[in-house]
């Protein structure tokens, strides 16, 4: 596998970013193609272009890779934020608009997570980085519902359950869909949409 040559001027910490970075990639390529055990270092070292002592030097073990690569497609409060900002009809088109962009996210990132599940009972302290996502989506909601409270656009009541249960169904879904092939018999826009409608009813929103 050929790289592009490194600037010497860039000095010996531009090479080594570049060398994680190699590391990274291979591995989240091979994790996603044949599983956590599948890709074993000698094969992210072959994939990446380095030797298995170089590996090491940059992750203690295989697992504090896979913590890196959580790290990284896992940071999604910014992303989450935005699809919740911006201009909207009313509240309801901003719930699906919030909806559909983390059910995107997490269709995404659905070979890591999978891997994560997957390794949940070897490896627990991947269990919280991966539990890291939806709970993110849960507290921007929550958060923007407390907003709407605060402005008199929603009655006082309980924001951060509601957010936790909608944030809930899509999750269930991704799960259904990607986890156990479930057909739950409901296009995604329509899921997004009806999930919104119970959510509003259940707060009693002002109209």
């Amino acid at each position: 596998m050929e790289h592009p040559p490194i600037d010497p001027s860039l000095g010996g910490k531009a090479e080594e970013q570049e060398t994680r970075e190699r590391i990274l990639s291979a591995a989240r390529q091979l994790m996603a193609q044949k599983g956590y055990k599948g890709a074993t270092t000698r094969k992210i070292s072959e994939l990446a272009g380095v030797n298995e002592v170089t590996i090491f030097r940059h992750f203690k073990t295989k697992v504090a890779i896979l913590e890196e690569l959580l790290k990284d497609i896992l940071d999604v409060r910014q992303q989450l934020e935005q699809g919740i900002q911006g201009e909207y009809a009313d509240i309801k088109q901003l719930l699906v608009n919030y909806a559909r962009t983390y059910f995107n996210l997490l269709v995404e990132r659905k070979e890591i997570l999978m891997i994560c599940m997957i390794e949940a009972d070897n490896q627990p302290e991947v269990v919280k980085l991966f539990s890291s996502l939806p709970v993110t989506a849960v507290d921007v909601l929550c958060n923007k519902l407390k907003e709407f409270e605060e402005q008199g656009h929603l009655p006082k009541g309980d924001p951060c359950t509601a957010a936790l249960m909608f944030i809930s169904t899509f999750f269930y879904a991704f799960m259904a869909k990607y986890r156990v092939n479930v057909d739950l018999d409901i296009e995604e826009e329509k899921l997004f949409e009806n999930a919104s409608d119970i959510l509003l009813q259940g707060i009693n929103c002002k109209k």
